[in-house]
Formats: structure tokens, sequence, C-alpha cells
């Protein structure tokens, strides 16, 4: 079978089962970019059906399951957005989007305090893996002309070396859009093993990851199937690392300026 996913359901309704013929009903009022985001258990509380009736319905639209058919009708999203706005805007509106998302999740006195963390500890340590790499790079290169070393690694095993001899007096920050990847949650049980203070930047509050944190920074760029570390998830992280920043430098007042001019001035003679 072949088509768009909205195409396909409509085309199997003349010979669908009733149990099929109401699915399809209740997935068409559904809106698309809504239906992307839904777990399978999501929709099947939604729509009152057993997760096994939503994943026969795929195949019989010859998905390979419903993480397949999320996959096609988030493609099909794109395809339409890049037809009606044109891909320039279209990834221009996806990073705003992600930015005023976390604008309107981030609390700044919790920034604040996390900044106190960061100056007073013994070590502190910025890890993550994958594209969230970059947001750590940033966070790392900034505080560095504030004259604060944060220590990061995209090594897994560094990374677990150096979180292993973490303390209470250290602080231990994660970044992780899922909050679901293996080697940064044991990360976390090492330092929650340790009495380490866990900082936590995600997209997901309930994720495994966010279980083990003192303190969370949700970046509300939500990523659909295909998209897998989308550069609009980036630029949501790093918003929040910008943000994070600013914090350190306020709490340090004007010697963090200080250190800043001076930084620069020891790459000033880099530029042509």
């Amino acid at each position: 079978m072949i088509g768009k996913v909205f195409d396909r359901i409509q085309s199997v309704r003349p010979v669908a089962t009733k149990t099929e013929k109401k699915l399809i009903d209740h997935i068409c009022r559904i809106d698309k970019k809504e239906l992307i985001y839904l777990s399978i258990t999501d929709l099947a509380d939604m729509l009152g059906v057993a997760e096994a009736t939503i994943l026969r319905f795929c195949r019989k639209l010859e998905f390979k399951g419903f993480q397949d058919f999320k996959l096609h009708l988030s493609q099909d999203i794109v395809s339409e957005n890049e037809e009606v706005q044109g891909i320039p805007q279209s990834i221009a509106e996806q990073m705003i989007g992600a930015i005023k998302e976390t604008r309107e999740q981030i609390d700044y006195q919790k920034c604040l305090e996390i900044a106190d963390l960061i100056i007073g500890a013994r070590k502190a340590c910025v890890f993550a893996v994958g594209n969230s790499t970059i947001a750590t790079h940033e966070a790392k290169n900034r505080l560095m002309k504030a004259g604060i070393n944060l220590e990061n690694s995209c090594d897994v095993h560094n990374q677990a070396i150096i979180t292993a001899n973490l303390g209470k007096e250290d602080l231990l920050i994660l970044v992780s859009v899922s909050g679901s990847t293996k080697d940064i949650i044991h990360l976390a049980e090492i330092g929650k093993e340790n009495g380490t203070p866990i900082v936590v930047i995600t997209n997901y509050s309930k994720s495994p990851l966010a279980k083990y944190a003192d303190y969370v920074l949700l970046s509300c760029r939500k990523e659909a199937a295909y998209e897998g570390g989308s550069l609009a998830t980036v630029v949501a992280q790093s918003y929040i690392i910008d943000v994070l920043c600013t914090a350190v430098f306020e709490r340090i007042g004007s010697e963090a300026k200080r250190k800043a001019i001076k930084a620069s001035n020891a790459v000033s003679d880099k530029s042509v």
C-alpha cells in the first residue's frame, strides 16, 4: 500500500470492521501534530481501545507498527508544511517555537540557585551524548570566560570515571532530550549513589533521568519519530544553557565581567 497515511486510512474504510471504523473516526478527529507525539498507550487510553487493536490496524495499513505509522505521518506533515510555507520558513518557525515554548517553562530563580551550586562546587561537570553535546560545549566555553572550569567530555567511559570520583561537594549537570539515554542514566545512578547534586536538562519531566534530579530544567521542543536530534531541539537546549550561564555571571557580578574582558583580550590577536 502506498500514499500518505491519512489517504491509506480512508482507503481501508470500505473494508474496515466495526471496531476499525470507530478507530478511524476517532483518529481523524485528532490533530496530526498532536498524534505524532502520542505513545501507543496514550492513544489507546484516549480512544478506549486495546493497544493490540491499534497495532493490528497499523499493520493493516502496511506499517511495521505504531512507531512506523508515526514516522510516516511525521514525514507527511513536514512535506505539507514545506509546501505551504517553504523550507526556510518552516525551519525558522520550528526553532522560534522551540525557544518560545522553553521560555514559558524556565524558572530563573531556579537557574540562580543552580548558578550558586556551579560557583560553589569543588568540581562541576556537564555531560551528554549525541547532539546534546553541543549544548554542553557551549556551557563549558561560556563559563570558562568567567574563570569557572566546567568539566566536559564526550567519551562515555571518561564520563563514568569522572562521575565515579564526584562527591557531595561537587555538581553533575546532565543533558538528554529523551531522558532515557542509558549512558546518561548510568551517570545519574553513579552520582546519586555518591550524594552528588544533579541538574537535569531534558524535554520530559517524567523521564527515567529526571527521577534522579535535584533540579530539572525543561526544554520543551518535542521530537517526532523521524527527527532524532533535530537542531530545533539543540536550539532549545542552548537557550537554557545561555540563561543558566547568564545567571552565573549575575551571581559573580563585576568580577565575571572583568574576567570575560581579560579572556577576550587574550584571544584578540587571533583574528585577522
